[in-house]
């Protein structure tokens, strides 16, 4: 959840309470995020179950595996899962809580804020813009201004 309130668009839907539809779309952030990484596990933690009646705790979807916490914190299966991790130092966690922060810390995983991680997406969000603008840009002819206004008045 600490994800989802760092993106401004994510969190306007918590805020109505549209909770899958923030889930949702921090999926495809993260879908995004990640598509040019080959060789990545990416595993993301939600409090609470899948919705209201299901009874799903696990699944994969577009790459990513999903879990749900149903009756526990989302935190605990973090723990538990870097417990049972057979080399921490591979895992990056992505997180702004303090406990999972220091056990990470203490099991030499890698670890980066909720704040980090929004702003280095940022940074490639604006990366993959400016790209795209340049690429469009690429298409266009560039004339002089002789050739502009003869066009304008002798065509």
């Amino acid at each position: 959840m600490n994800l989802i309130y760092k993106f401004p668009d994510l969190a306007f839907f918590l805020g109505e309470y549209r909770l899958q539809e923030a889930r949702t779309g921090l999926l495809q952030k993260l879908n995004q995020f990640y598509q040019n990484k080959k060789n990545r596990e990416i595993l993301v933690f939600f409090d609470g179950k899948k919705d209201l009646i299901s009874d799903c705790y696990s699944e994969v979807r577009d790459g990513l595996s999903i879990h749900y916490s149903h009756e526990k914190k989302a935190d605990e299966l973090i723990i538990g899962y870097l417990s049972q991790s057979p080399i921490p130092a591979q895992c990056l966690v992505v997180t702004s809580d303090k406990e999972i922060i220091s056990f990470a810390r203490r099991i030499r995983a890698k670890r980066i804020t909720s704040e980090e991680f929004y702003s280095e997406w940022k940074k490639a969000e604006e990366l993959d813009d400016e790209t795209d603008f340049m690429k469009m840009k690429e298409g266009l002819t560039s004339t002089s201004d002789e050739d502009y206004w003869e066009r304008q008045f002798l065509s």
